[in-house]
Order: C-alpha cells, then structure tokens, then sequence
C-alpha cells in the first residue's frame, strides 16, 4: 500500500491555504492551550531539571525554552519544551488513540520554526500535518498497542513531530519518506513509566526525534522506505492487531485536529 510514502506525499503537497479555515482556527486554539500549559509546568519540578541538563551542554542559542532566558540548540529545546509542555499532563489529546498530539509536534515545530526564522502560517501547517499524522499511525496501531503497554504518545508522535519538522524544512517526498524511517525505528515508550517524570519525557524524546530525523536525512542518513508497513516494519512488529487502511482513510478530507479534546482538569 506504500502508506509511508503516502503520509509523506500528504505532508508535502499541502499547502496552508489547502487547509480549511475551521481547521486552522482549531489549531490556534491547540497551540493557545499548549502555551498555557508549558508555562504552568515550568512550575513543575521536573522543569529545572531538564533546563539544567540543556544547559550543561550549552547549544547554540537557536531557539528557547518557555519561561526562561534560556537558548539552545533546536533539538534541545525541542526536547526541554516538550517535557515541560507535559509535565502537568493538562495537555490536550485524542480520545480514541490516547495521544497527546500537541505535546508531540509543537515542541519540535515550534524550535525549528524560530530557528529558520518562519511565519505563522508555516508554523501552523507544519502543527496541523503532524498532529494529522501522529494520529493517524496510532490508528493504524489500534488499541491493543496501548493496552499492551505502549505509550502512544511516544511511538505515534514521533511521526507527527518528524513531518511537521520535515514540512518547515521543504522536504520532497523521497526526504521525507526517509526521516520517518529514521524516527520509525525510534518509536518507543512504556506505560509502566507513568506516574514519574519519565512520562513527559516521552514529550520531550518525540519533539527532539523529530528534529534529529530530519537533520540526519538533510545531511545524507539513509533509512528504508517502508517503515510504517514493511515485513519488520511498526504495524507488524508493535501491535497484534494492526489496520493500515485506516491510516489513509479520508486524507485531507478528514483534519485529526478537530478531533482532539482541551482538557478543563489534568486527568
């Protein structure tokens, strides 16, 4: 069915003015929602902690990391941003996949949009498309993979955060189709970690995967085409009950973002 390289031709042929108004409001809203909470988890003991390990390493000061003065590396504050965006878990999510989409993408589109210096409406796409495919692979992986102790949020959403970091770069589809090979064999995360400061770092690991698997790709990293539905690929390897077609299912007809639920209380 090729869907790796659909999703990938979905990315790339999109355009911001293709996207429905309603969606786009949408969005803001998600993104509105997602600032909120990221300065509320600065709050969180779990910020310091990673603003420290970020600063250790002293990036180049590309992009920042919310509530502070601080500058990194895109990929690093990709991944700070997405840890404390989760940290209270108030974040928004999709009801069916169990997916913390916003948590998943913005971290990683909002850095590398500062980074490269572009507008909203690229910000805005590149949020739309990925929350659009995250969602999608966590359909395709159905509910076993969850109940079987996958954290979606953490496999799914570094597909989202990668096509949404490969939409602002301008990547054709052979580019893309690569860097989700890359961040494919990188979707991992467990439940048992829930309850403890390694839950938001699944956030911040899919943000900072999806930076990494697009500038891997942008420099020549090579990885296989088929991720997604490939012999050993994610639908037969991290789920027993896996529904490809519904991964393409009413593309660009259907917009995932409209489907996701603001939290009013964090549970």
């Amino acid at each position: 069915m090729e869907t790796t390289r659909k999703l990938a031709e979905f990315v790339c042929d999109t355009r911001f003015a293709d996207i429905p108004p309603a969606v786009v409001q949408k969005a803001k809203e998600c993104f509105l929602d997602w600032q909120g909470v990221a300065l509320a988890g600065t709050t969180d003991p779990v910020a310091p902690i990673v603003m420290d390990y970020v600063r250790a390493f002293g990036g180049r000061p590309e992009a920042g990391v919310i509530g502070s003065d601080l500058r990194t590396d895109a990929a690093s504050a990709a991944f700070a941003n997405g840890v404390i965006g989760h940290a209270l878990d108030f974040d928004d999510y999709h009801d069916e996949t169990v997916i913390h989409a916003s948590a998943a993408c913005i971290p990683a589109i909002l850095a590398v949009a500062e980074r490269n210096r572009l507008g909203g409406e690229d910000l805005l796409a590149a949020m739309i498309l990925g929350i659009d495919v995250c969602i999608r692979v966590g359909l395709g992986l159905g509910d076993y993979h969850y109940q079987r102790g996958w954290h979606t949020t953490a496999t799914a959403g570094t597909f989202g955060a990668t096509a949404g970091v490969a939409k602002l770069l301008g990547f054709d589809v052979d580019r893309t189709v690569n860097a989700f090979g890359i961040c494919g064999t990188q979707a991992a995360g467990l439940r048992q970690v829930f309850g403890t400061m390694t839950k938001p770092f699944h956030a911040g690991k899919v943000s900072h995967e999806g930076v990494l698997s697009c500038f891997l790709t942008r420099g020549g990293f090579t990885a296989p085409a088929n991720i997604i539905e490939g012999e050993l690929g994610l639908l037969n390897v991290l789920t027993d009950a896996p529904d490809e077609a519904v991964i393409l299912r009413d593309l660009g007809a259907h917009w995932y973002v409209m489907d996701l639920s603001i939290k009013p209380y964090p549970t």
